[in-house]
């Protein structure tokens, strides 16, 4: 994947370009959101799930990455409403967790979520992994990637950060808990605007996957 700073003027770019096509994203209505980590302990697992869904889904930070103590990262973020809710849990390298309930996310301001010794809720049992790969083979570098628990009405987190892009040919990783069966929506934006949508199940009985996106997922 590459990170590169074209990321942040991309929104008034995508919605010229969508401006003709069938179906449009409107760029211009994601809102930002960055996280903090001042609790003294690194992070290996981010989660940032929309306040409808009764699944925390997938691990924004990927399988790769992890939030160091004293780092920031920030994400993209996609809802319907002029404010929505979501829940956040961090869980650092001793599998203690910090986590937030019904946290709103409102319109024409950025969110700075400063996460601190004072959200810590002790040790976490999470549910079992899913590694999740998305691999792009489109022919397009993808300047959004989202993949939301289907129960949920909101987009949520556009899974590469605020300035990474998922070139084509490259893949990205998400751990998922996967208790039961569940149904995960993807999004993905490329380089021209266009959308590619599919679903897709996740069985506690595989904890594997690989998905392609290709052009038959246009929207």
């Amino acid at each position: 994947m590459t990170t590169t700073l074209r990321r942040f003027g991309l929104a008034a770019a995508l919605v010229a370009l969508v401006a003709t096509q069938s179906y449009s994203f409107d760029a211009a209505s994601l809102n930002r959101v960055t996280f903090v980590n001042r609790t003294g302990y690194d992070f290996v697992y981010l989660f940032f799930s929309p306040g409808d869904s009764e699944y925390w889904g997938p691990d924004i930070l990927g399988a790769t990455r992890t939030l160091n103590n004293g780092e920031r990262l920030s994400f993209f973020i996609s809802y319907p409403d002029r404010s929505n809710t979501f829940d956040f849990m961090a869980i650092d390298v001793d599998g203690d967790a910090y986590i937030i309930w019904d946290y709103v996310i409102r319109d024409g301001r950025e969110s700075v979520i400063e996460i601190t010794f004072d959200l810590f809720d002790g040790a976490y049992d999470l549910a079992s992994l899913a590694l999740v790969n998305l691999r792009n083979d489109t022919g397009y570098d993808m300047y959004y990637v989202f993949f939301s628990p289907g129960d949920s009405d909101m987009w949520g987190v556009d899974m590469l950060d605020a300035t990474t892009i998922l070139g084509t040919g490259e893949a990205l990783s998400l751990f998922v808990p996967v208790a039961g069966p569940t149904r995960y929506d993807f999004m993905g934006v490329d380089e021209d605007g266009d959308v590619y949508e599919f679903w897709v199940d996740l069985r506690p009985d595989q904890m594997e996957y690989t998905f392609a996106i290709e052009l038959s997922d246009l929207r």
